[in-house]
Parts: C-alpha cells; sequence; structure tokens
C-alpha cells in the first residue's frame, strides 16, 4: 500500500491528538453502531403491513409501495430523486392486504405489485400501467388465511411465478404464470403448522428456484426444492425456534450458498442457518433480538459487501441489526427506535448514494419510516470497517503520526484515507473536517 507524501511529525503528536480529540463533545455525534440516521416519517393508511423498495415509475429512482392492512389499499410513494418522497397515491387491493412482492409479471418492462390478501383469501396483482399506477386489479383465490408471498421463476420459462403461505390451510398455494400475468391454477404444498414468511432461491445449486418457508406454529424453517418443473418434492423442516414468523435468503457466509435467516416472533430472536452447499443445513444459530422479532431483512447496510440482517421487533418499537463477521457470524445487535407495532423492514439505496437505506412500517402510526444510511466509508473512515464514529479516531492519529504503522495495521485500506479536506497530503489540516465527519457519520 502507497501513501500520498505527508510531512513527518516531530513530537509526541499520537497520544496528544488522541487526547484532544477523545475530549471533543460532539452533540448528535455517530456512536460505534450507529449505520441509520435519524427517520423521516411519510404518512400513508391505515394499519401498514408491509413495505417494498422498487422503481414503479422507471426514472430509476427507488420507490416506496406499502399494504395497508385496515384500508385494503396498497399505498405507492414516489421517490422525488434524492430519498424523499411524495404523498401517497392508494389503490384497491382486495379486504386484509398483508404481503407485498414485486416484480414484471407481465413482461412489458414495468414493476408490477402481487398482494396476499389476509381476510379474503386471495392474491392481488395489480399490474403497473408504465407511469407508476395500478388502475385495477386481478385477485387469484389461494389457501386460507394468506400471509406472504413471493415471486420467483418457478417453471424456468423466463416469467415470474408466485407463492404464497397460507397461515390456517398449513400449506403454500404455487400459481404459473401464463406469461402475461395471469396465473394458471393453484397447486398446493404441505409446510409446517401456521407458515407466514416466505423465500425463493436456488437452494441446491441445480438451476431451479427453491422455497424457504417459516413455520410460526411448529418454530421450523421448511425447504421445498424444484423438481425443475414448477413442481416440489415435500418439505424438509429444520428447527429454529418458537413463532418462525419471516424468512430471507442470502449467501451470509461468503461461500456462494444461499443460506436462511428467520425471524423468530414468540423467542423473540433471529436464527441463521447456513447452507452445506446441496440445499440442506446446517442447525440453527440463533441471536437475541427484540420483543416478538416480526419480520427480517438482509442487504449490506456497511458497505463490507457482507449480508447483514435487520430484524423488526413488534413488541419492543424497534429494529435491531446486526453486521456480519463475514462468515456468516454477526456481531451484538445495534438497536433504532421505530413508531409502535413495527410490522416490516425493507432495505435498498433510496437516495442514490450508494449504501443501503432502511424503511420501516409500524402498524399503529399510520407511516413508513425511512431511515437513511449515514456510512460513509472514504477517507474518514480509518479503520476501513464501512462507518464513520469514534473508533476511527485513534486509527486517523496514527495515520496522521505514523504512516507506516497506520500501513502496517490497516493494510486493505486505501492510501488516501486521511486527507479529508481533499489536498493531496494528511496533515493537521485535516482534523477539523474529520471531528466534522464524525459529528454528521460521514462525509458529503
Amino acid at each position: 500500500m502507497t501513501f500520498l507524501a505527508t510531512k513527518r511529525l516531530e513530537w509526541p503528536a499520537r497520544g496528544t491528538v488522541a487526547l484532544v480529540l477523545a475530549a471533543l463533545t460532539v452533540p448528535g455525534a455517530c456512536l460505534a453502531g450507529d449505520v441509520f440516521g435519524v427517520p423521516v416519517a411519510y404518512p400513508v393508511g391505515d394499519a401498514p403491513w408491509c413495505v417494498v423498495i422498487t422503481d414503479l415509475h422507471g426514472d430509476l429512482a427507488p420507490d416506496l409501495a406499502v399494504a395497508n392492512n385496515e384500508s385494503d389499499t396498497i399505498g405507492v410513494l414516489r421517490n422525488l430523486g434524492d430519498g424523499t418522497f411524495g404523498t401517497q397515491v392508494a389503490f384497491d387491493a382486495a379486504d386484509g392486504p398483508v404481503g407485498l412482492a414485486a416484480g414484471d409479471l407481465d413482461g412489458d418492462g414495468d414493476v408490477d405489485l402481487a398482494v396476499a390478501n389476509w381476510r379474503s383469501n386471495n392474491v392481488s396483482i395489480l399490474r403497473n400501467n408504465g407511469y407508476g399506477a395500478f388502475p385495477s386489479q386481478t385477485t387469484y383465490s389461494v389457501g386460507t388465511g394468506p400471509w406472504y408471498l413471493t415471486l420467483g421463476d418457478l417453471d424456468g420459462d423466463g416469467d415470474l411465478d408466485l407463492a404464497v403461505t397460507n397461515y390456517n390451510s398449513n400449506n403454500i398455494s404455487v400459481r404459473l404464470n401464463n406469461g402475461d400475468g395471469t396465473f394458471a391454477a393453484q397447486a398446493t404444498y404441505a409446510v409446517g403448522a401456521s407458515p407466514y414468511g416466505i423465500a425463493a432461491a436456488d437452494l441446491d445449486g441445480d438451476g431451479d428456484v427453491d422455497l424457504a418457508v417459516a413455520n410460526f406454529g411448529s418454530g421450523t424453517a421448511s425447504v421445498l426444492l424444484n423438481n425443475g418443473d414448477g413442481t416440489f418434492a415435500a418439505q424438509v423442516s429444520y428447527a429454529t425456534a418458537n413463532g418462525a414468523n419471516s424468512v430471507a435468503i442470502a449467501d451470509l457466509d461468503g461461500d456462494g450458498d444461499p443460506d436462511l435467516a428467520v425471524a423468530n416472533f414468540l423467542a423473540g430472536s433471529v436464527s441463521v442457518l447456513l447452507n452445506n452447499g446441496d440445499g440442506t443445513f446446517a442447525a440453527a444459530v440463533s441471536y437475541a433480538a427484540g420483543g416478538y422479532s416480526f419480520f427480517v431483512a438482509i442487504g449490506d447496510v456497511n458497505g463490507d459487501g457482507d449480508g447483514d440482517l435487520a430484524v423488526v421487533n413488534y413488541g419492543a418499537a424497534s429494529v435491531s441489526v446486526y453486521r456480519n463477521h463475514g462468515d456468516g457470524v454477526f456481531a451484538a445487535q445495534d438497536l433504532y427506535a421505530t413508531p409502535q407495532f413495527p410490522t416490516c423492514v425493507a432495505l435498498g439505496d433510496v437516495d442514490g448514494d450508494g449504501d443501503v437505506d432502511m424503511a420501516v412500517t409500524s402498524a399503529m402510526s399510520k407511516n413508513v419510516s425511512v431511515y437513511p444510511n449515514r456510512t460513509a466509508g472514504g477517507p474518514a473512515d480509518l479503520n476501513c470497517d464501512g462507518d464513520v464514529d469514534f473508533g476511527d479516531i485513534n486509527p486517523f492519529v496514527l495515520r496522521l503520526s505514523d504512516p507506516a504503522a497506520y500501513a502496517a495495521a490497516y493494510p486493505d485500506c486505501s492510501d488516501a484515507n486521511g486527507d479529508i479536506n481533499g489536498d493531496g497530503v494528511v496533515s493537521f489540516g485535516d482534523i477539523n473536517p474529520f471531528v466534522q465527519c464524525i459529528v454528521s457519520g460521514g462525509c458529503p
């Protein structure tokens, strides 16, 4: 690693500067673990239950879609291009919309919506008119008490099919896409007791999209491997914890295989099940969360290339964020306050700055809260953990006073780290800008 030329410091700078920086009282500073900033709340309908982040208007700015359970509507909030959102526009769903998924269902290049309607026992398909509006719905019957659904090309024909959990039927419904955004008759598959969450991915590496289901009543995750034609083998069940409520899929340990994360409502935890490489899974490892962990999402929240976890805690009015160490093992949770009874979390870059922001629905608040990501990295991230916080102070002092020692201690960091003011050298002139980066939790 090569560093920019820096004037040698001939005084015992390291301890002196460290004392000066550590003694600073910085109102509103970003403490270690504070990836997300103060949320902005946007009004939606009654009892918002689920949120997705996706570009509904085709302008490359991700919008929000929210299932309003008591209003029987889907709220669409257009991104104004800077990560702020316009007033909700509501479109009719059926009775009791809860689960929500987004994808191009009719092959016209626009993102459509699929909604699970708890009280009417059906799924609504809302096709995008090309302008981010959904003037009508088409409903398809499923089982009893549908909660969540997922989209994926289950039969390998190039279009998106749907699978939905039926909480009261103890099964899932699969409806294959006819190729035009209409769907064939359902096929049902037995899973565990009171299935709630569902996700789709190629779990066994054979090129087909498989399904994973969180079973609330049995405290298990069901894995259904695809036979290659959109039909599924009998479930294989894996113990999670009490009240398995939501499941998400991503490669958490960096070995190229998709792993499972399951939020456990009654246990107040999140379980991680690592893939053995063939679609079977190791025993669950659970991490304590808040009260009544309701929903889990996976995204790289701190920009280190690993999948981190975000879990909403329905009973604790919080989101637990777990940072991945890179091997599928997670650090202790960082907590973020939410309005009462949070129900869903979605992760995505809504402001176009390259990092992952967070959107949370809360049933009692009648709003969706957007949490901007304050992770900046760059020249002020002196320990290269993806955050700009008090943990960067000692590395900054080392970079300032002994570049060679810093290079040895942080071999993976950029050679421009420490040049906060961008003048091409690392010097005392970078101290005040560095402090300002600590204040804001990142640098412009």
